[in-house]
C-alpha cells in the first residue's frame, strides 16, 4: 500500500513538473491529502534522507532522482486575505 502511494506521488510530481492537464491526486490517499501542498497555494518543503553506505547506493540514487523531480515543481503562493484588509495595508 505504501509503495502504491509513493508510486502515485511520483506520478503526481511528474505531472506537475511537465504541466499535464490531468494530475492523478485521487489515485491514493497520500496524494489526496497532499493536493493543496503539492500543486496549490502554498510553499512546500521536501526532505530527502539518503545514506552514505555503499550497500544503499541504489536506494540513495533513486531518492536523489525523486528529490530532483520534486525540486522542479513550481508553485506561486499568494497571501489569502480579505480585500478590505488589503486596502488598509
Amino acid at each position: 500500500s505504501i509503495n502504491k502511494s509513493l508510486a502515485t506521488l511520483a506520478q503526481v510530481i511528474n505531472g506537475l513538473v511537465t504541466n499535464n492537464i490531468h494530475i492523478p491526486y485521487r489515485d491514493s490517499t497520500l496524494t489526496w491529502i497532499l493536493k493543496e501542498n503539492l500543486g496549490g497555494n502554498s510553499k512546500t518543503f521536501m526532505l530527502a534522507n539518503i545514506s552514505p553506505a555503499s550497500s544503499n547506493y541504489d536506494e540513495t540514487l533513486s531518492t536523489l532522482r525523486y528529490a530532483d523531480r520534486a525540486k522542479a515543481i513550481v508553485t506561486k503562493a499568494i497571501i489569502n486575505e480579505n480585500p478590505t484588509d488589503k486596502m488598509i495595508r
